[in-house]
């Protein structure tokens, strides 16, 4: 894969059953081990705190997190993740416009190979809150993808 092709809205993409559109690394999905990272709200801090040493300790080992990153918990350990430049799949509710690139961080980590950004649906120009179903079918597309 030329590096390119790592910013290119990429259509179609099949996982399992589903289509999305991505931008970023698809070969993280060939991965062998890919865990979801999904966080109740209920959770404590010392209940995130020993998460996060749980999957990053997986990812340091080559495991690959997949999350839609809702919860603050699920923020907290995908973005210490990021940081350490762990491979991770993100999705997200918002589709890609056709010339979509990832900003800032996100390009750094897209141009060594560390991210891949999903999009189930099309992208809207609306600012949007998310809704409750959309989060549970994020969740399943992620433990879908992790089962992959």
């Amino acid at each position: 894969m030329s590096t390119p092709d790592l910013f290119r809205v990429q259509r179609g993409l099949t996982v399992g059953t589903q289509q999305f559109s991505a931008i970023g690394n698809r070969f993280l999905l060939d991965r062998p081990l890919k865990i979801q990272v999904q966080c109740s709200r209920r959770l404590t801090t010392q209940q995130i705190e020993a998460e996060t040493t749980r999957l990053l300790a997986l990812a340091r080992n080559g495991a690959v997190l997949v999350s839609p990153s809702i919860s603050p918990g699920e923020k907290s350990i995908m973005r210490a993740a990021f940081n350490e430049g762990l491979p991770l799949i993100i999705l997200q509710e918002n589709g890609f416009t056709d010339l979509a690139k990832p900003g800032g961080q996100r390009m750094d980590a897209c141009a060594r190979g560390q991210l891949l950004l999903l999009a189930p649906w099309e992208h809207h120009n609306e600012r949007l809150t998310i809704t409750r179903n959309q989060c549970l079918s994020l969740n399943e597309s992620a433990r879908m993808i992790c089962e992959q």
